[in-house]
């Protein structure tokens, strides 16, 4: 099944390039992200402050900001 990029909420999966994907389609909605490769981990810094994406969670940029699960 194709992923929409361009869609208000997403799912995190196993794919760390398809989540930047969609962060990149959805820019206004975050400060700065880090992905650390010795630990694999994503983060993102955004106006509610900075959370570890993990596979899973929901991510929403419906209101202009981002929100996570």
């Amino acid at each position: 099944m194709d992923k929409d990029f361009k869609s208000e909420t997403y799912t995190v999966d196993e794919s760390v390039t398809d989540t930047l994907i969609w962060l990149m389609h959805h820019q206004e909605i975050f400060d700065s992200f880090h992905f650390d490769t010795h630990t694999q981990e994503l983060s993102v810094t955004h106006a509610a402050g900075v959370d570890i994406i993990r596979v899973g969670m929901f991510l929403n940029a419906k209101y202009g900001i981002l929100v996570t699960s």
